[in-house]
């Protein structure tokens, strides 16, 4: 596929240089919008843009746009004028219109809903009014909601009439008068049953939902629970407002994975395209903090090899295995922390049971600890030909698992439990913990041990 939208990009580059307008244009009516994003990774800005400006159905555009990253949509809108943006807005998806909305600055915003016709600006602006990452921000308002007193027959026909305008048809959902939603029936069950019976009589009454105010993933959750295709937003009174169809959920979900990668190696500040297209000072200032975090976490290790350092030089053979130690201990915690922070994202995790999933990932490092530290002794005993130095790393090594262990799923634990994103606790917080720890049990069994043994 790569290979096929290269060679395509490398086509589209010759056509623009000889001016075969046409011969770009038909290229691009043939491609699903998200190869037209991946085509977009391979030309320059001014390119696309020529693009844009050939393609006069304001639809397609839309449908084109709306794959787009939200600093190439901007650049794109810009070029093509205010006039033809708004157009463009107004073939939009009304979540997909709010988030590029919400994105360029408010008085730009403020401009193109005026440009627009009254009645989608209003449903934008609705959108609009909801905080970043709650399921209000990302529901569609064009959906289909009918009356309970309607009959099958009925029913099927008032969809025709509103399927054109409705993200998706699959369901529909069912309100009484004051736009409470009451139930919901498949679309395959309204074809199945019979025409005379009211949609009341067949509709599924316990319907699954989510509160407009409540957090994407928590809709995320749900419809990967569930295998929904779409789930319906509701305010605290039970109005419906909205619903949220997979393919957004699929969205928030990459979203949501690169915003954890990215906070867990440290550079929470900056995700997906604004990390690629970030200058070196951006990037470095996004960084920067959690590198010091560690760096005083490396002082601290320095420290304790220092105050140690009669030991290690009566053993200088104790210094071969110190990045043995350390390596050991971080990989468990990284390994304990991620299974924790991806436990606390999908709900598999419940911060109830705080102290059950401590003491199972400790026995967890235990059971780990006890194999490789019996390894590693020997590997010392053989190499070193000093049982007691392989008593010192074997022992040493196998504590260091028990506590990286215990920290990796403490720490994101305890960060979930004072409302701070857990992802943070898996790079640098827990790297540093870890290797401190590591450094004093070494040396301190070591110290111990040796003179325990030597009189």
């Amino acid at each position: 596929m790569e290979d096929k939208i290269k060679e395509l990009s490398e086509k589209i580059i010759r056509l623009l240089d000889e001016k075969k307008a046409q011969e770009v244009k038909q290229i691009v009516d043939d491609l699903y919008p998200t190869e037209f994003a991946e085509l977009a990774n391979y030309l320059s800005l001014e390119q696309i843009i020529e693009i844009f400006k050939l393609i006069k159905d304001d639809e397609k555009i839309a449908e084109l746009l709306s794959e787009l990253n939200s600093e190439l949509q901007a650049n794109i809108m810009d070029a093509l004028g205010k006039e033809k943006a708004s157009d463009i807005l107004e073939e939009m998806d009304a979540d997909d219109a709010a988030d590029f909305l919400s994105e360029i600055a408010p008085q730009e915003s403020r401009e193109l809903l005026d440009l627009m016709p009254k009645q989608e600006a209003e449903e934008i602006e609705e959108l609009l009014k909801y905080r970043e990452n709650t399921a209000g921000s990302i529901m569609n308002n064009e959906f289909v909601a009918l009356p309970e007193d309607l009959t099958a027959e009925e029913a099927i026909n008032k969809i025709r009439e509103l399927s054109p305008e409705a993200e998706t048809i699959y369901y529909v959902y069912i309100v009484d008068k004051r736009g409470k939603l009451i139930g919901v029936i498949s679309l395959r069950d309204l074809i199945m049953a019979n025409p005379k019976a009211k949609i009341s009589e067949f509709m599924e009454e316990d319907v699954v939902s989510v509160l407009d105010t409540e957090d994407q993933e928590t809709a995320a959750r749900i419809i990967a629970d569930y295998d929904f295709l779409a789930i319906p937003v509701i305010d605290r009174k039970g109005t419906l407002l909205g619903i949220i169809t997979v393919d957004d959920i699929i969205d928030v979900l990459q979203e949501e994975v690169t915003e954890d990668i990215h906070k867990m190696v440290g550079s929470s500040e900056v995700y997906e395209d604004k990390l690629i297209k970030a200058s070196p000072v951006i990037r470095a200032k996004a960084r920067l903090p959690w590198l010091f975090v560690c760096m005083l976490g490396e002082i601290i290790s320095g420290s304790v090899i220092k105050y140690h350092s009669e030991t290690l030089q009566a053993v200088v053979a104790m210094a071969f295995f110190i990045p043995i130690i350390m390596a050991m201990g971080g990989n468990v915690g990284a390994q304990s922390s991620t299974i924790a922070v991806r436990g606390l994202a999908t709900g598999q995790l419940k911060i109830d049971e705080l102290w059950y999933n401590i003491w199972t990932e400790t026995k967890v490092g235990s059971l780990i600890g006890i194999i490789v530290g019996i390894i590693i002794a020997l590997v010392a005993l053989v190499w070193q030909d000093d049982s007691i130095l392989g008593l010192v790393i074997g022992l040493s090594l196998c504590l260091t698992m028990i506590t990286a262990a215990t920290i990796g799923t403490l720490l994101p634990l305890i960060f979930t439990k004072i409302k701070i994103d857990p992802a943070i606790a898996a790079g640098p917080f827990i790297t540093t913990a870890v290797d401190v720890g590591s450094l004093l049990i070494y040396f301190s069994l070591g110290t111990f041990l040796f003179k325990w043994f030597s009189g």
